[in-house]
């Protein structure tokens, strides 16, 4: 499949009700997530990870730039978010955003 568009961050699809991208880089330079506001669901890819149904920090030994992708979190803790799918973790539901705070102020 070929590339069209790059995702810098700020941009919104028109897909499922809108699906802006947002920079989160750390995990690697141009890693984004997607947040669904529709839905208030973010795919957040490995920008964090999830364990027994917690919001977890980025892995340690996966993360290069653990203060870039500790931004990044900062960022994602102001959306609005009810969903949460980690790529390692799966899905996190109920307080996710009080999760992704609690993870900033850590």
């Amino acid at each position: 499949m070929k590339v069209d568009e790059l995702l810098q961050g700020g941009e919104v699809l028109d897909l499922a009700g809108g699906v802006r991208a947002v920079a989160t880089p750390g995990h690697t330079p141009g890693h984004i997530s997607l947040y669904l506001e529709k839905d208030q669901t973010l795919i957040a890819g490995d920008a964090v990870t999830a364990e027994d149904g917690q919001v977890r920090g980025p892995s340690v030994i996966a993360t290069p730039d653990m203060p870039e992708a500790l931004r990044s979190i900062a960022k994602l803790a102001e959306l609005d978010i009810q969903t949460l799918v980690a790529y390692h973790g799966g899905v996190v539901q109920g307080n996710v955003q009080s999760q992704f705070r609690r993870l900033v102020q850590a």
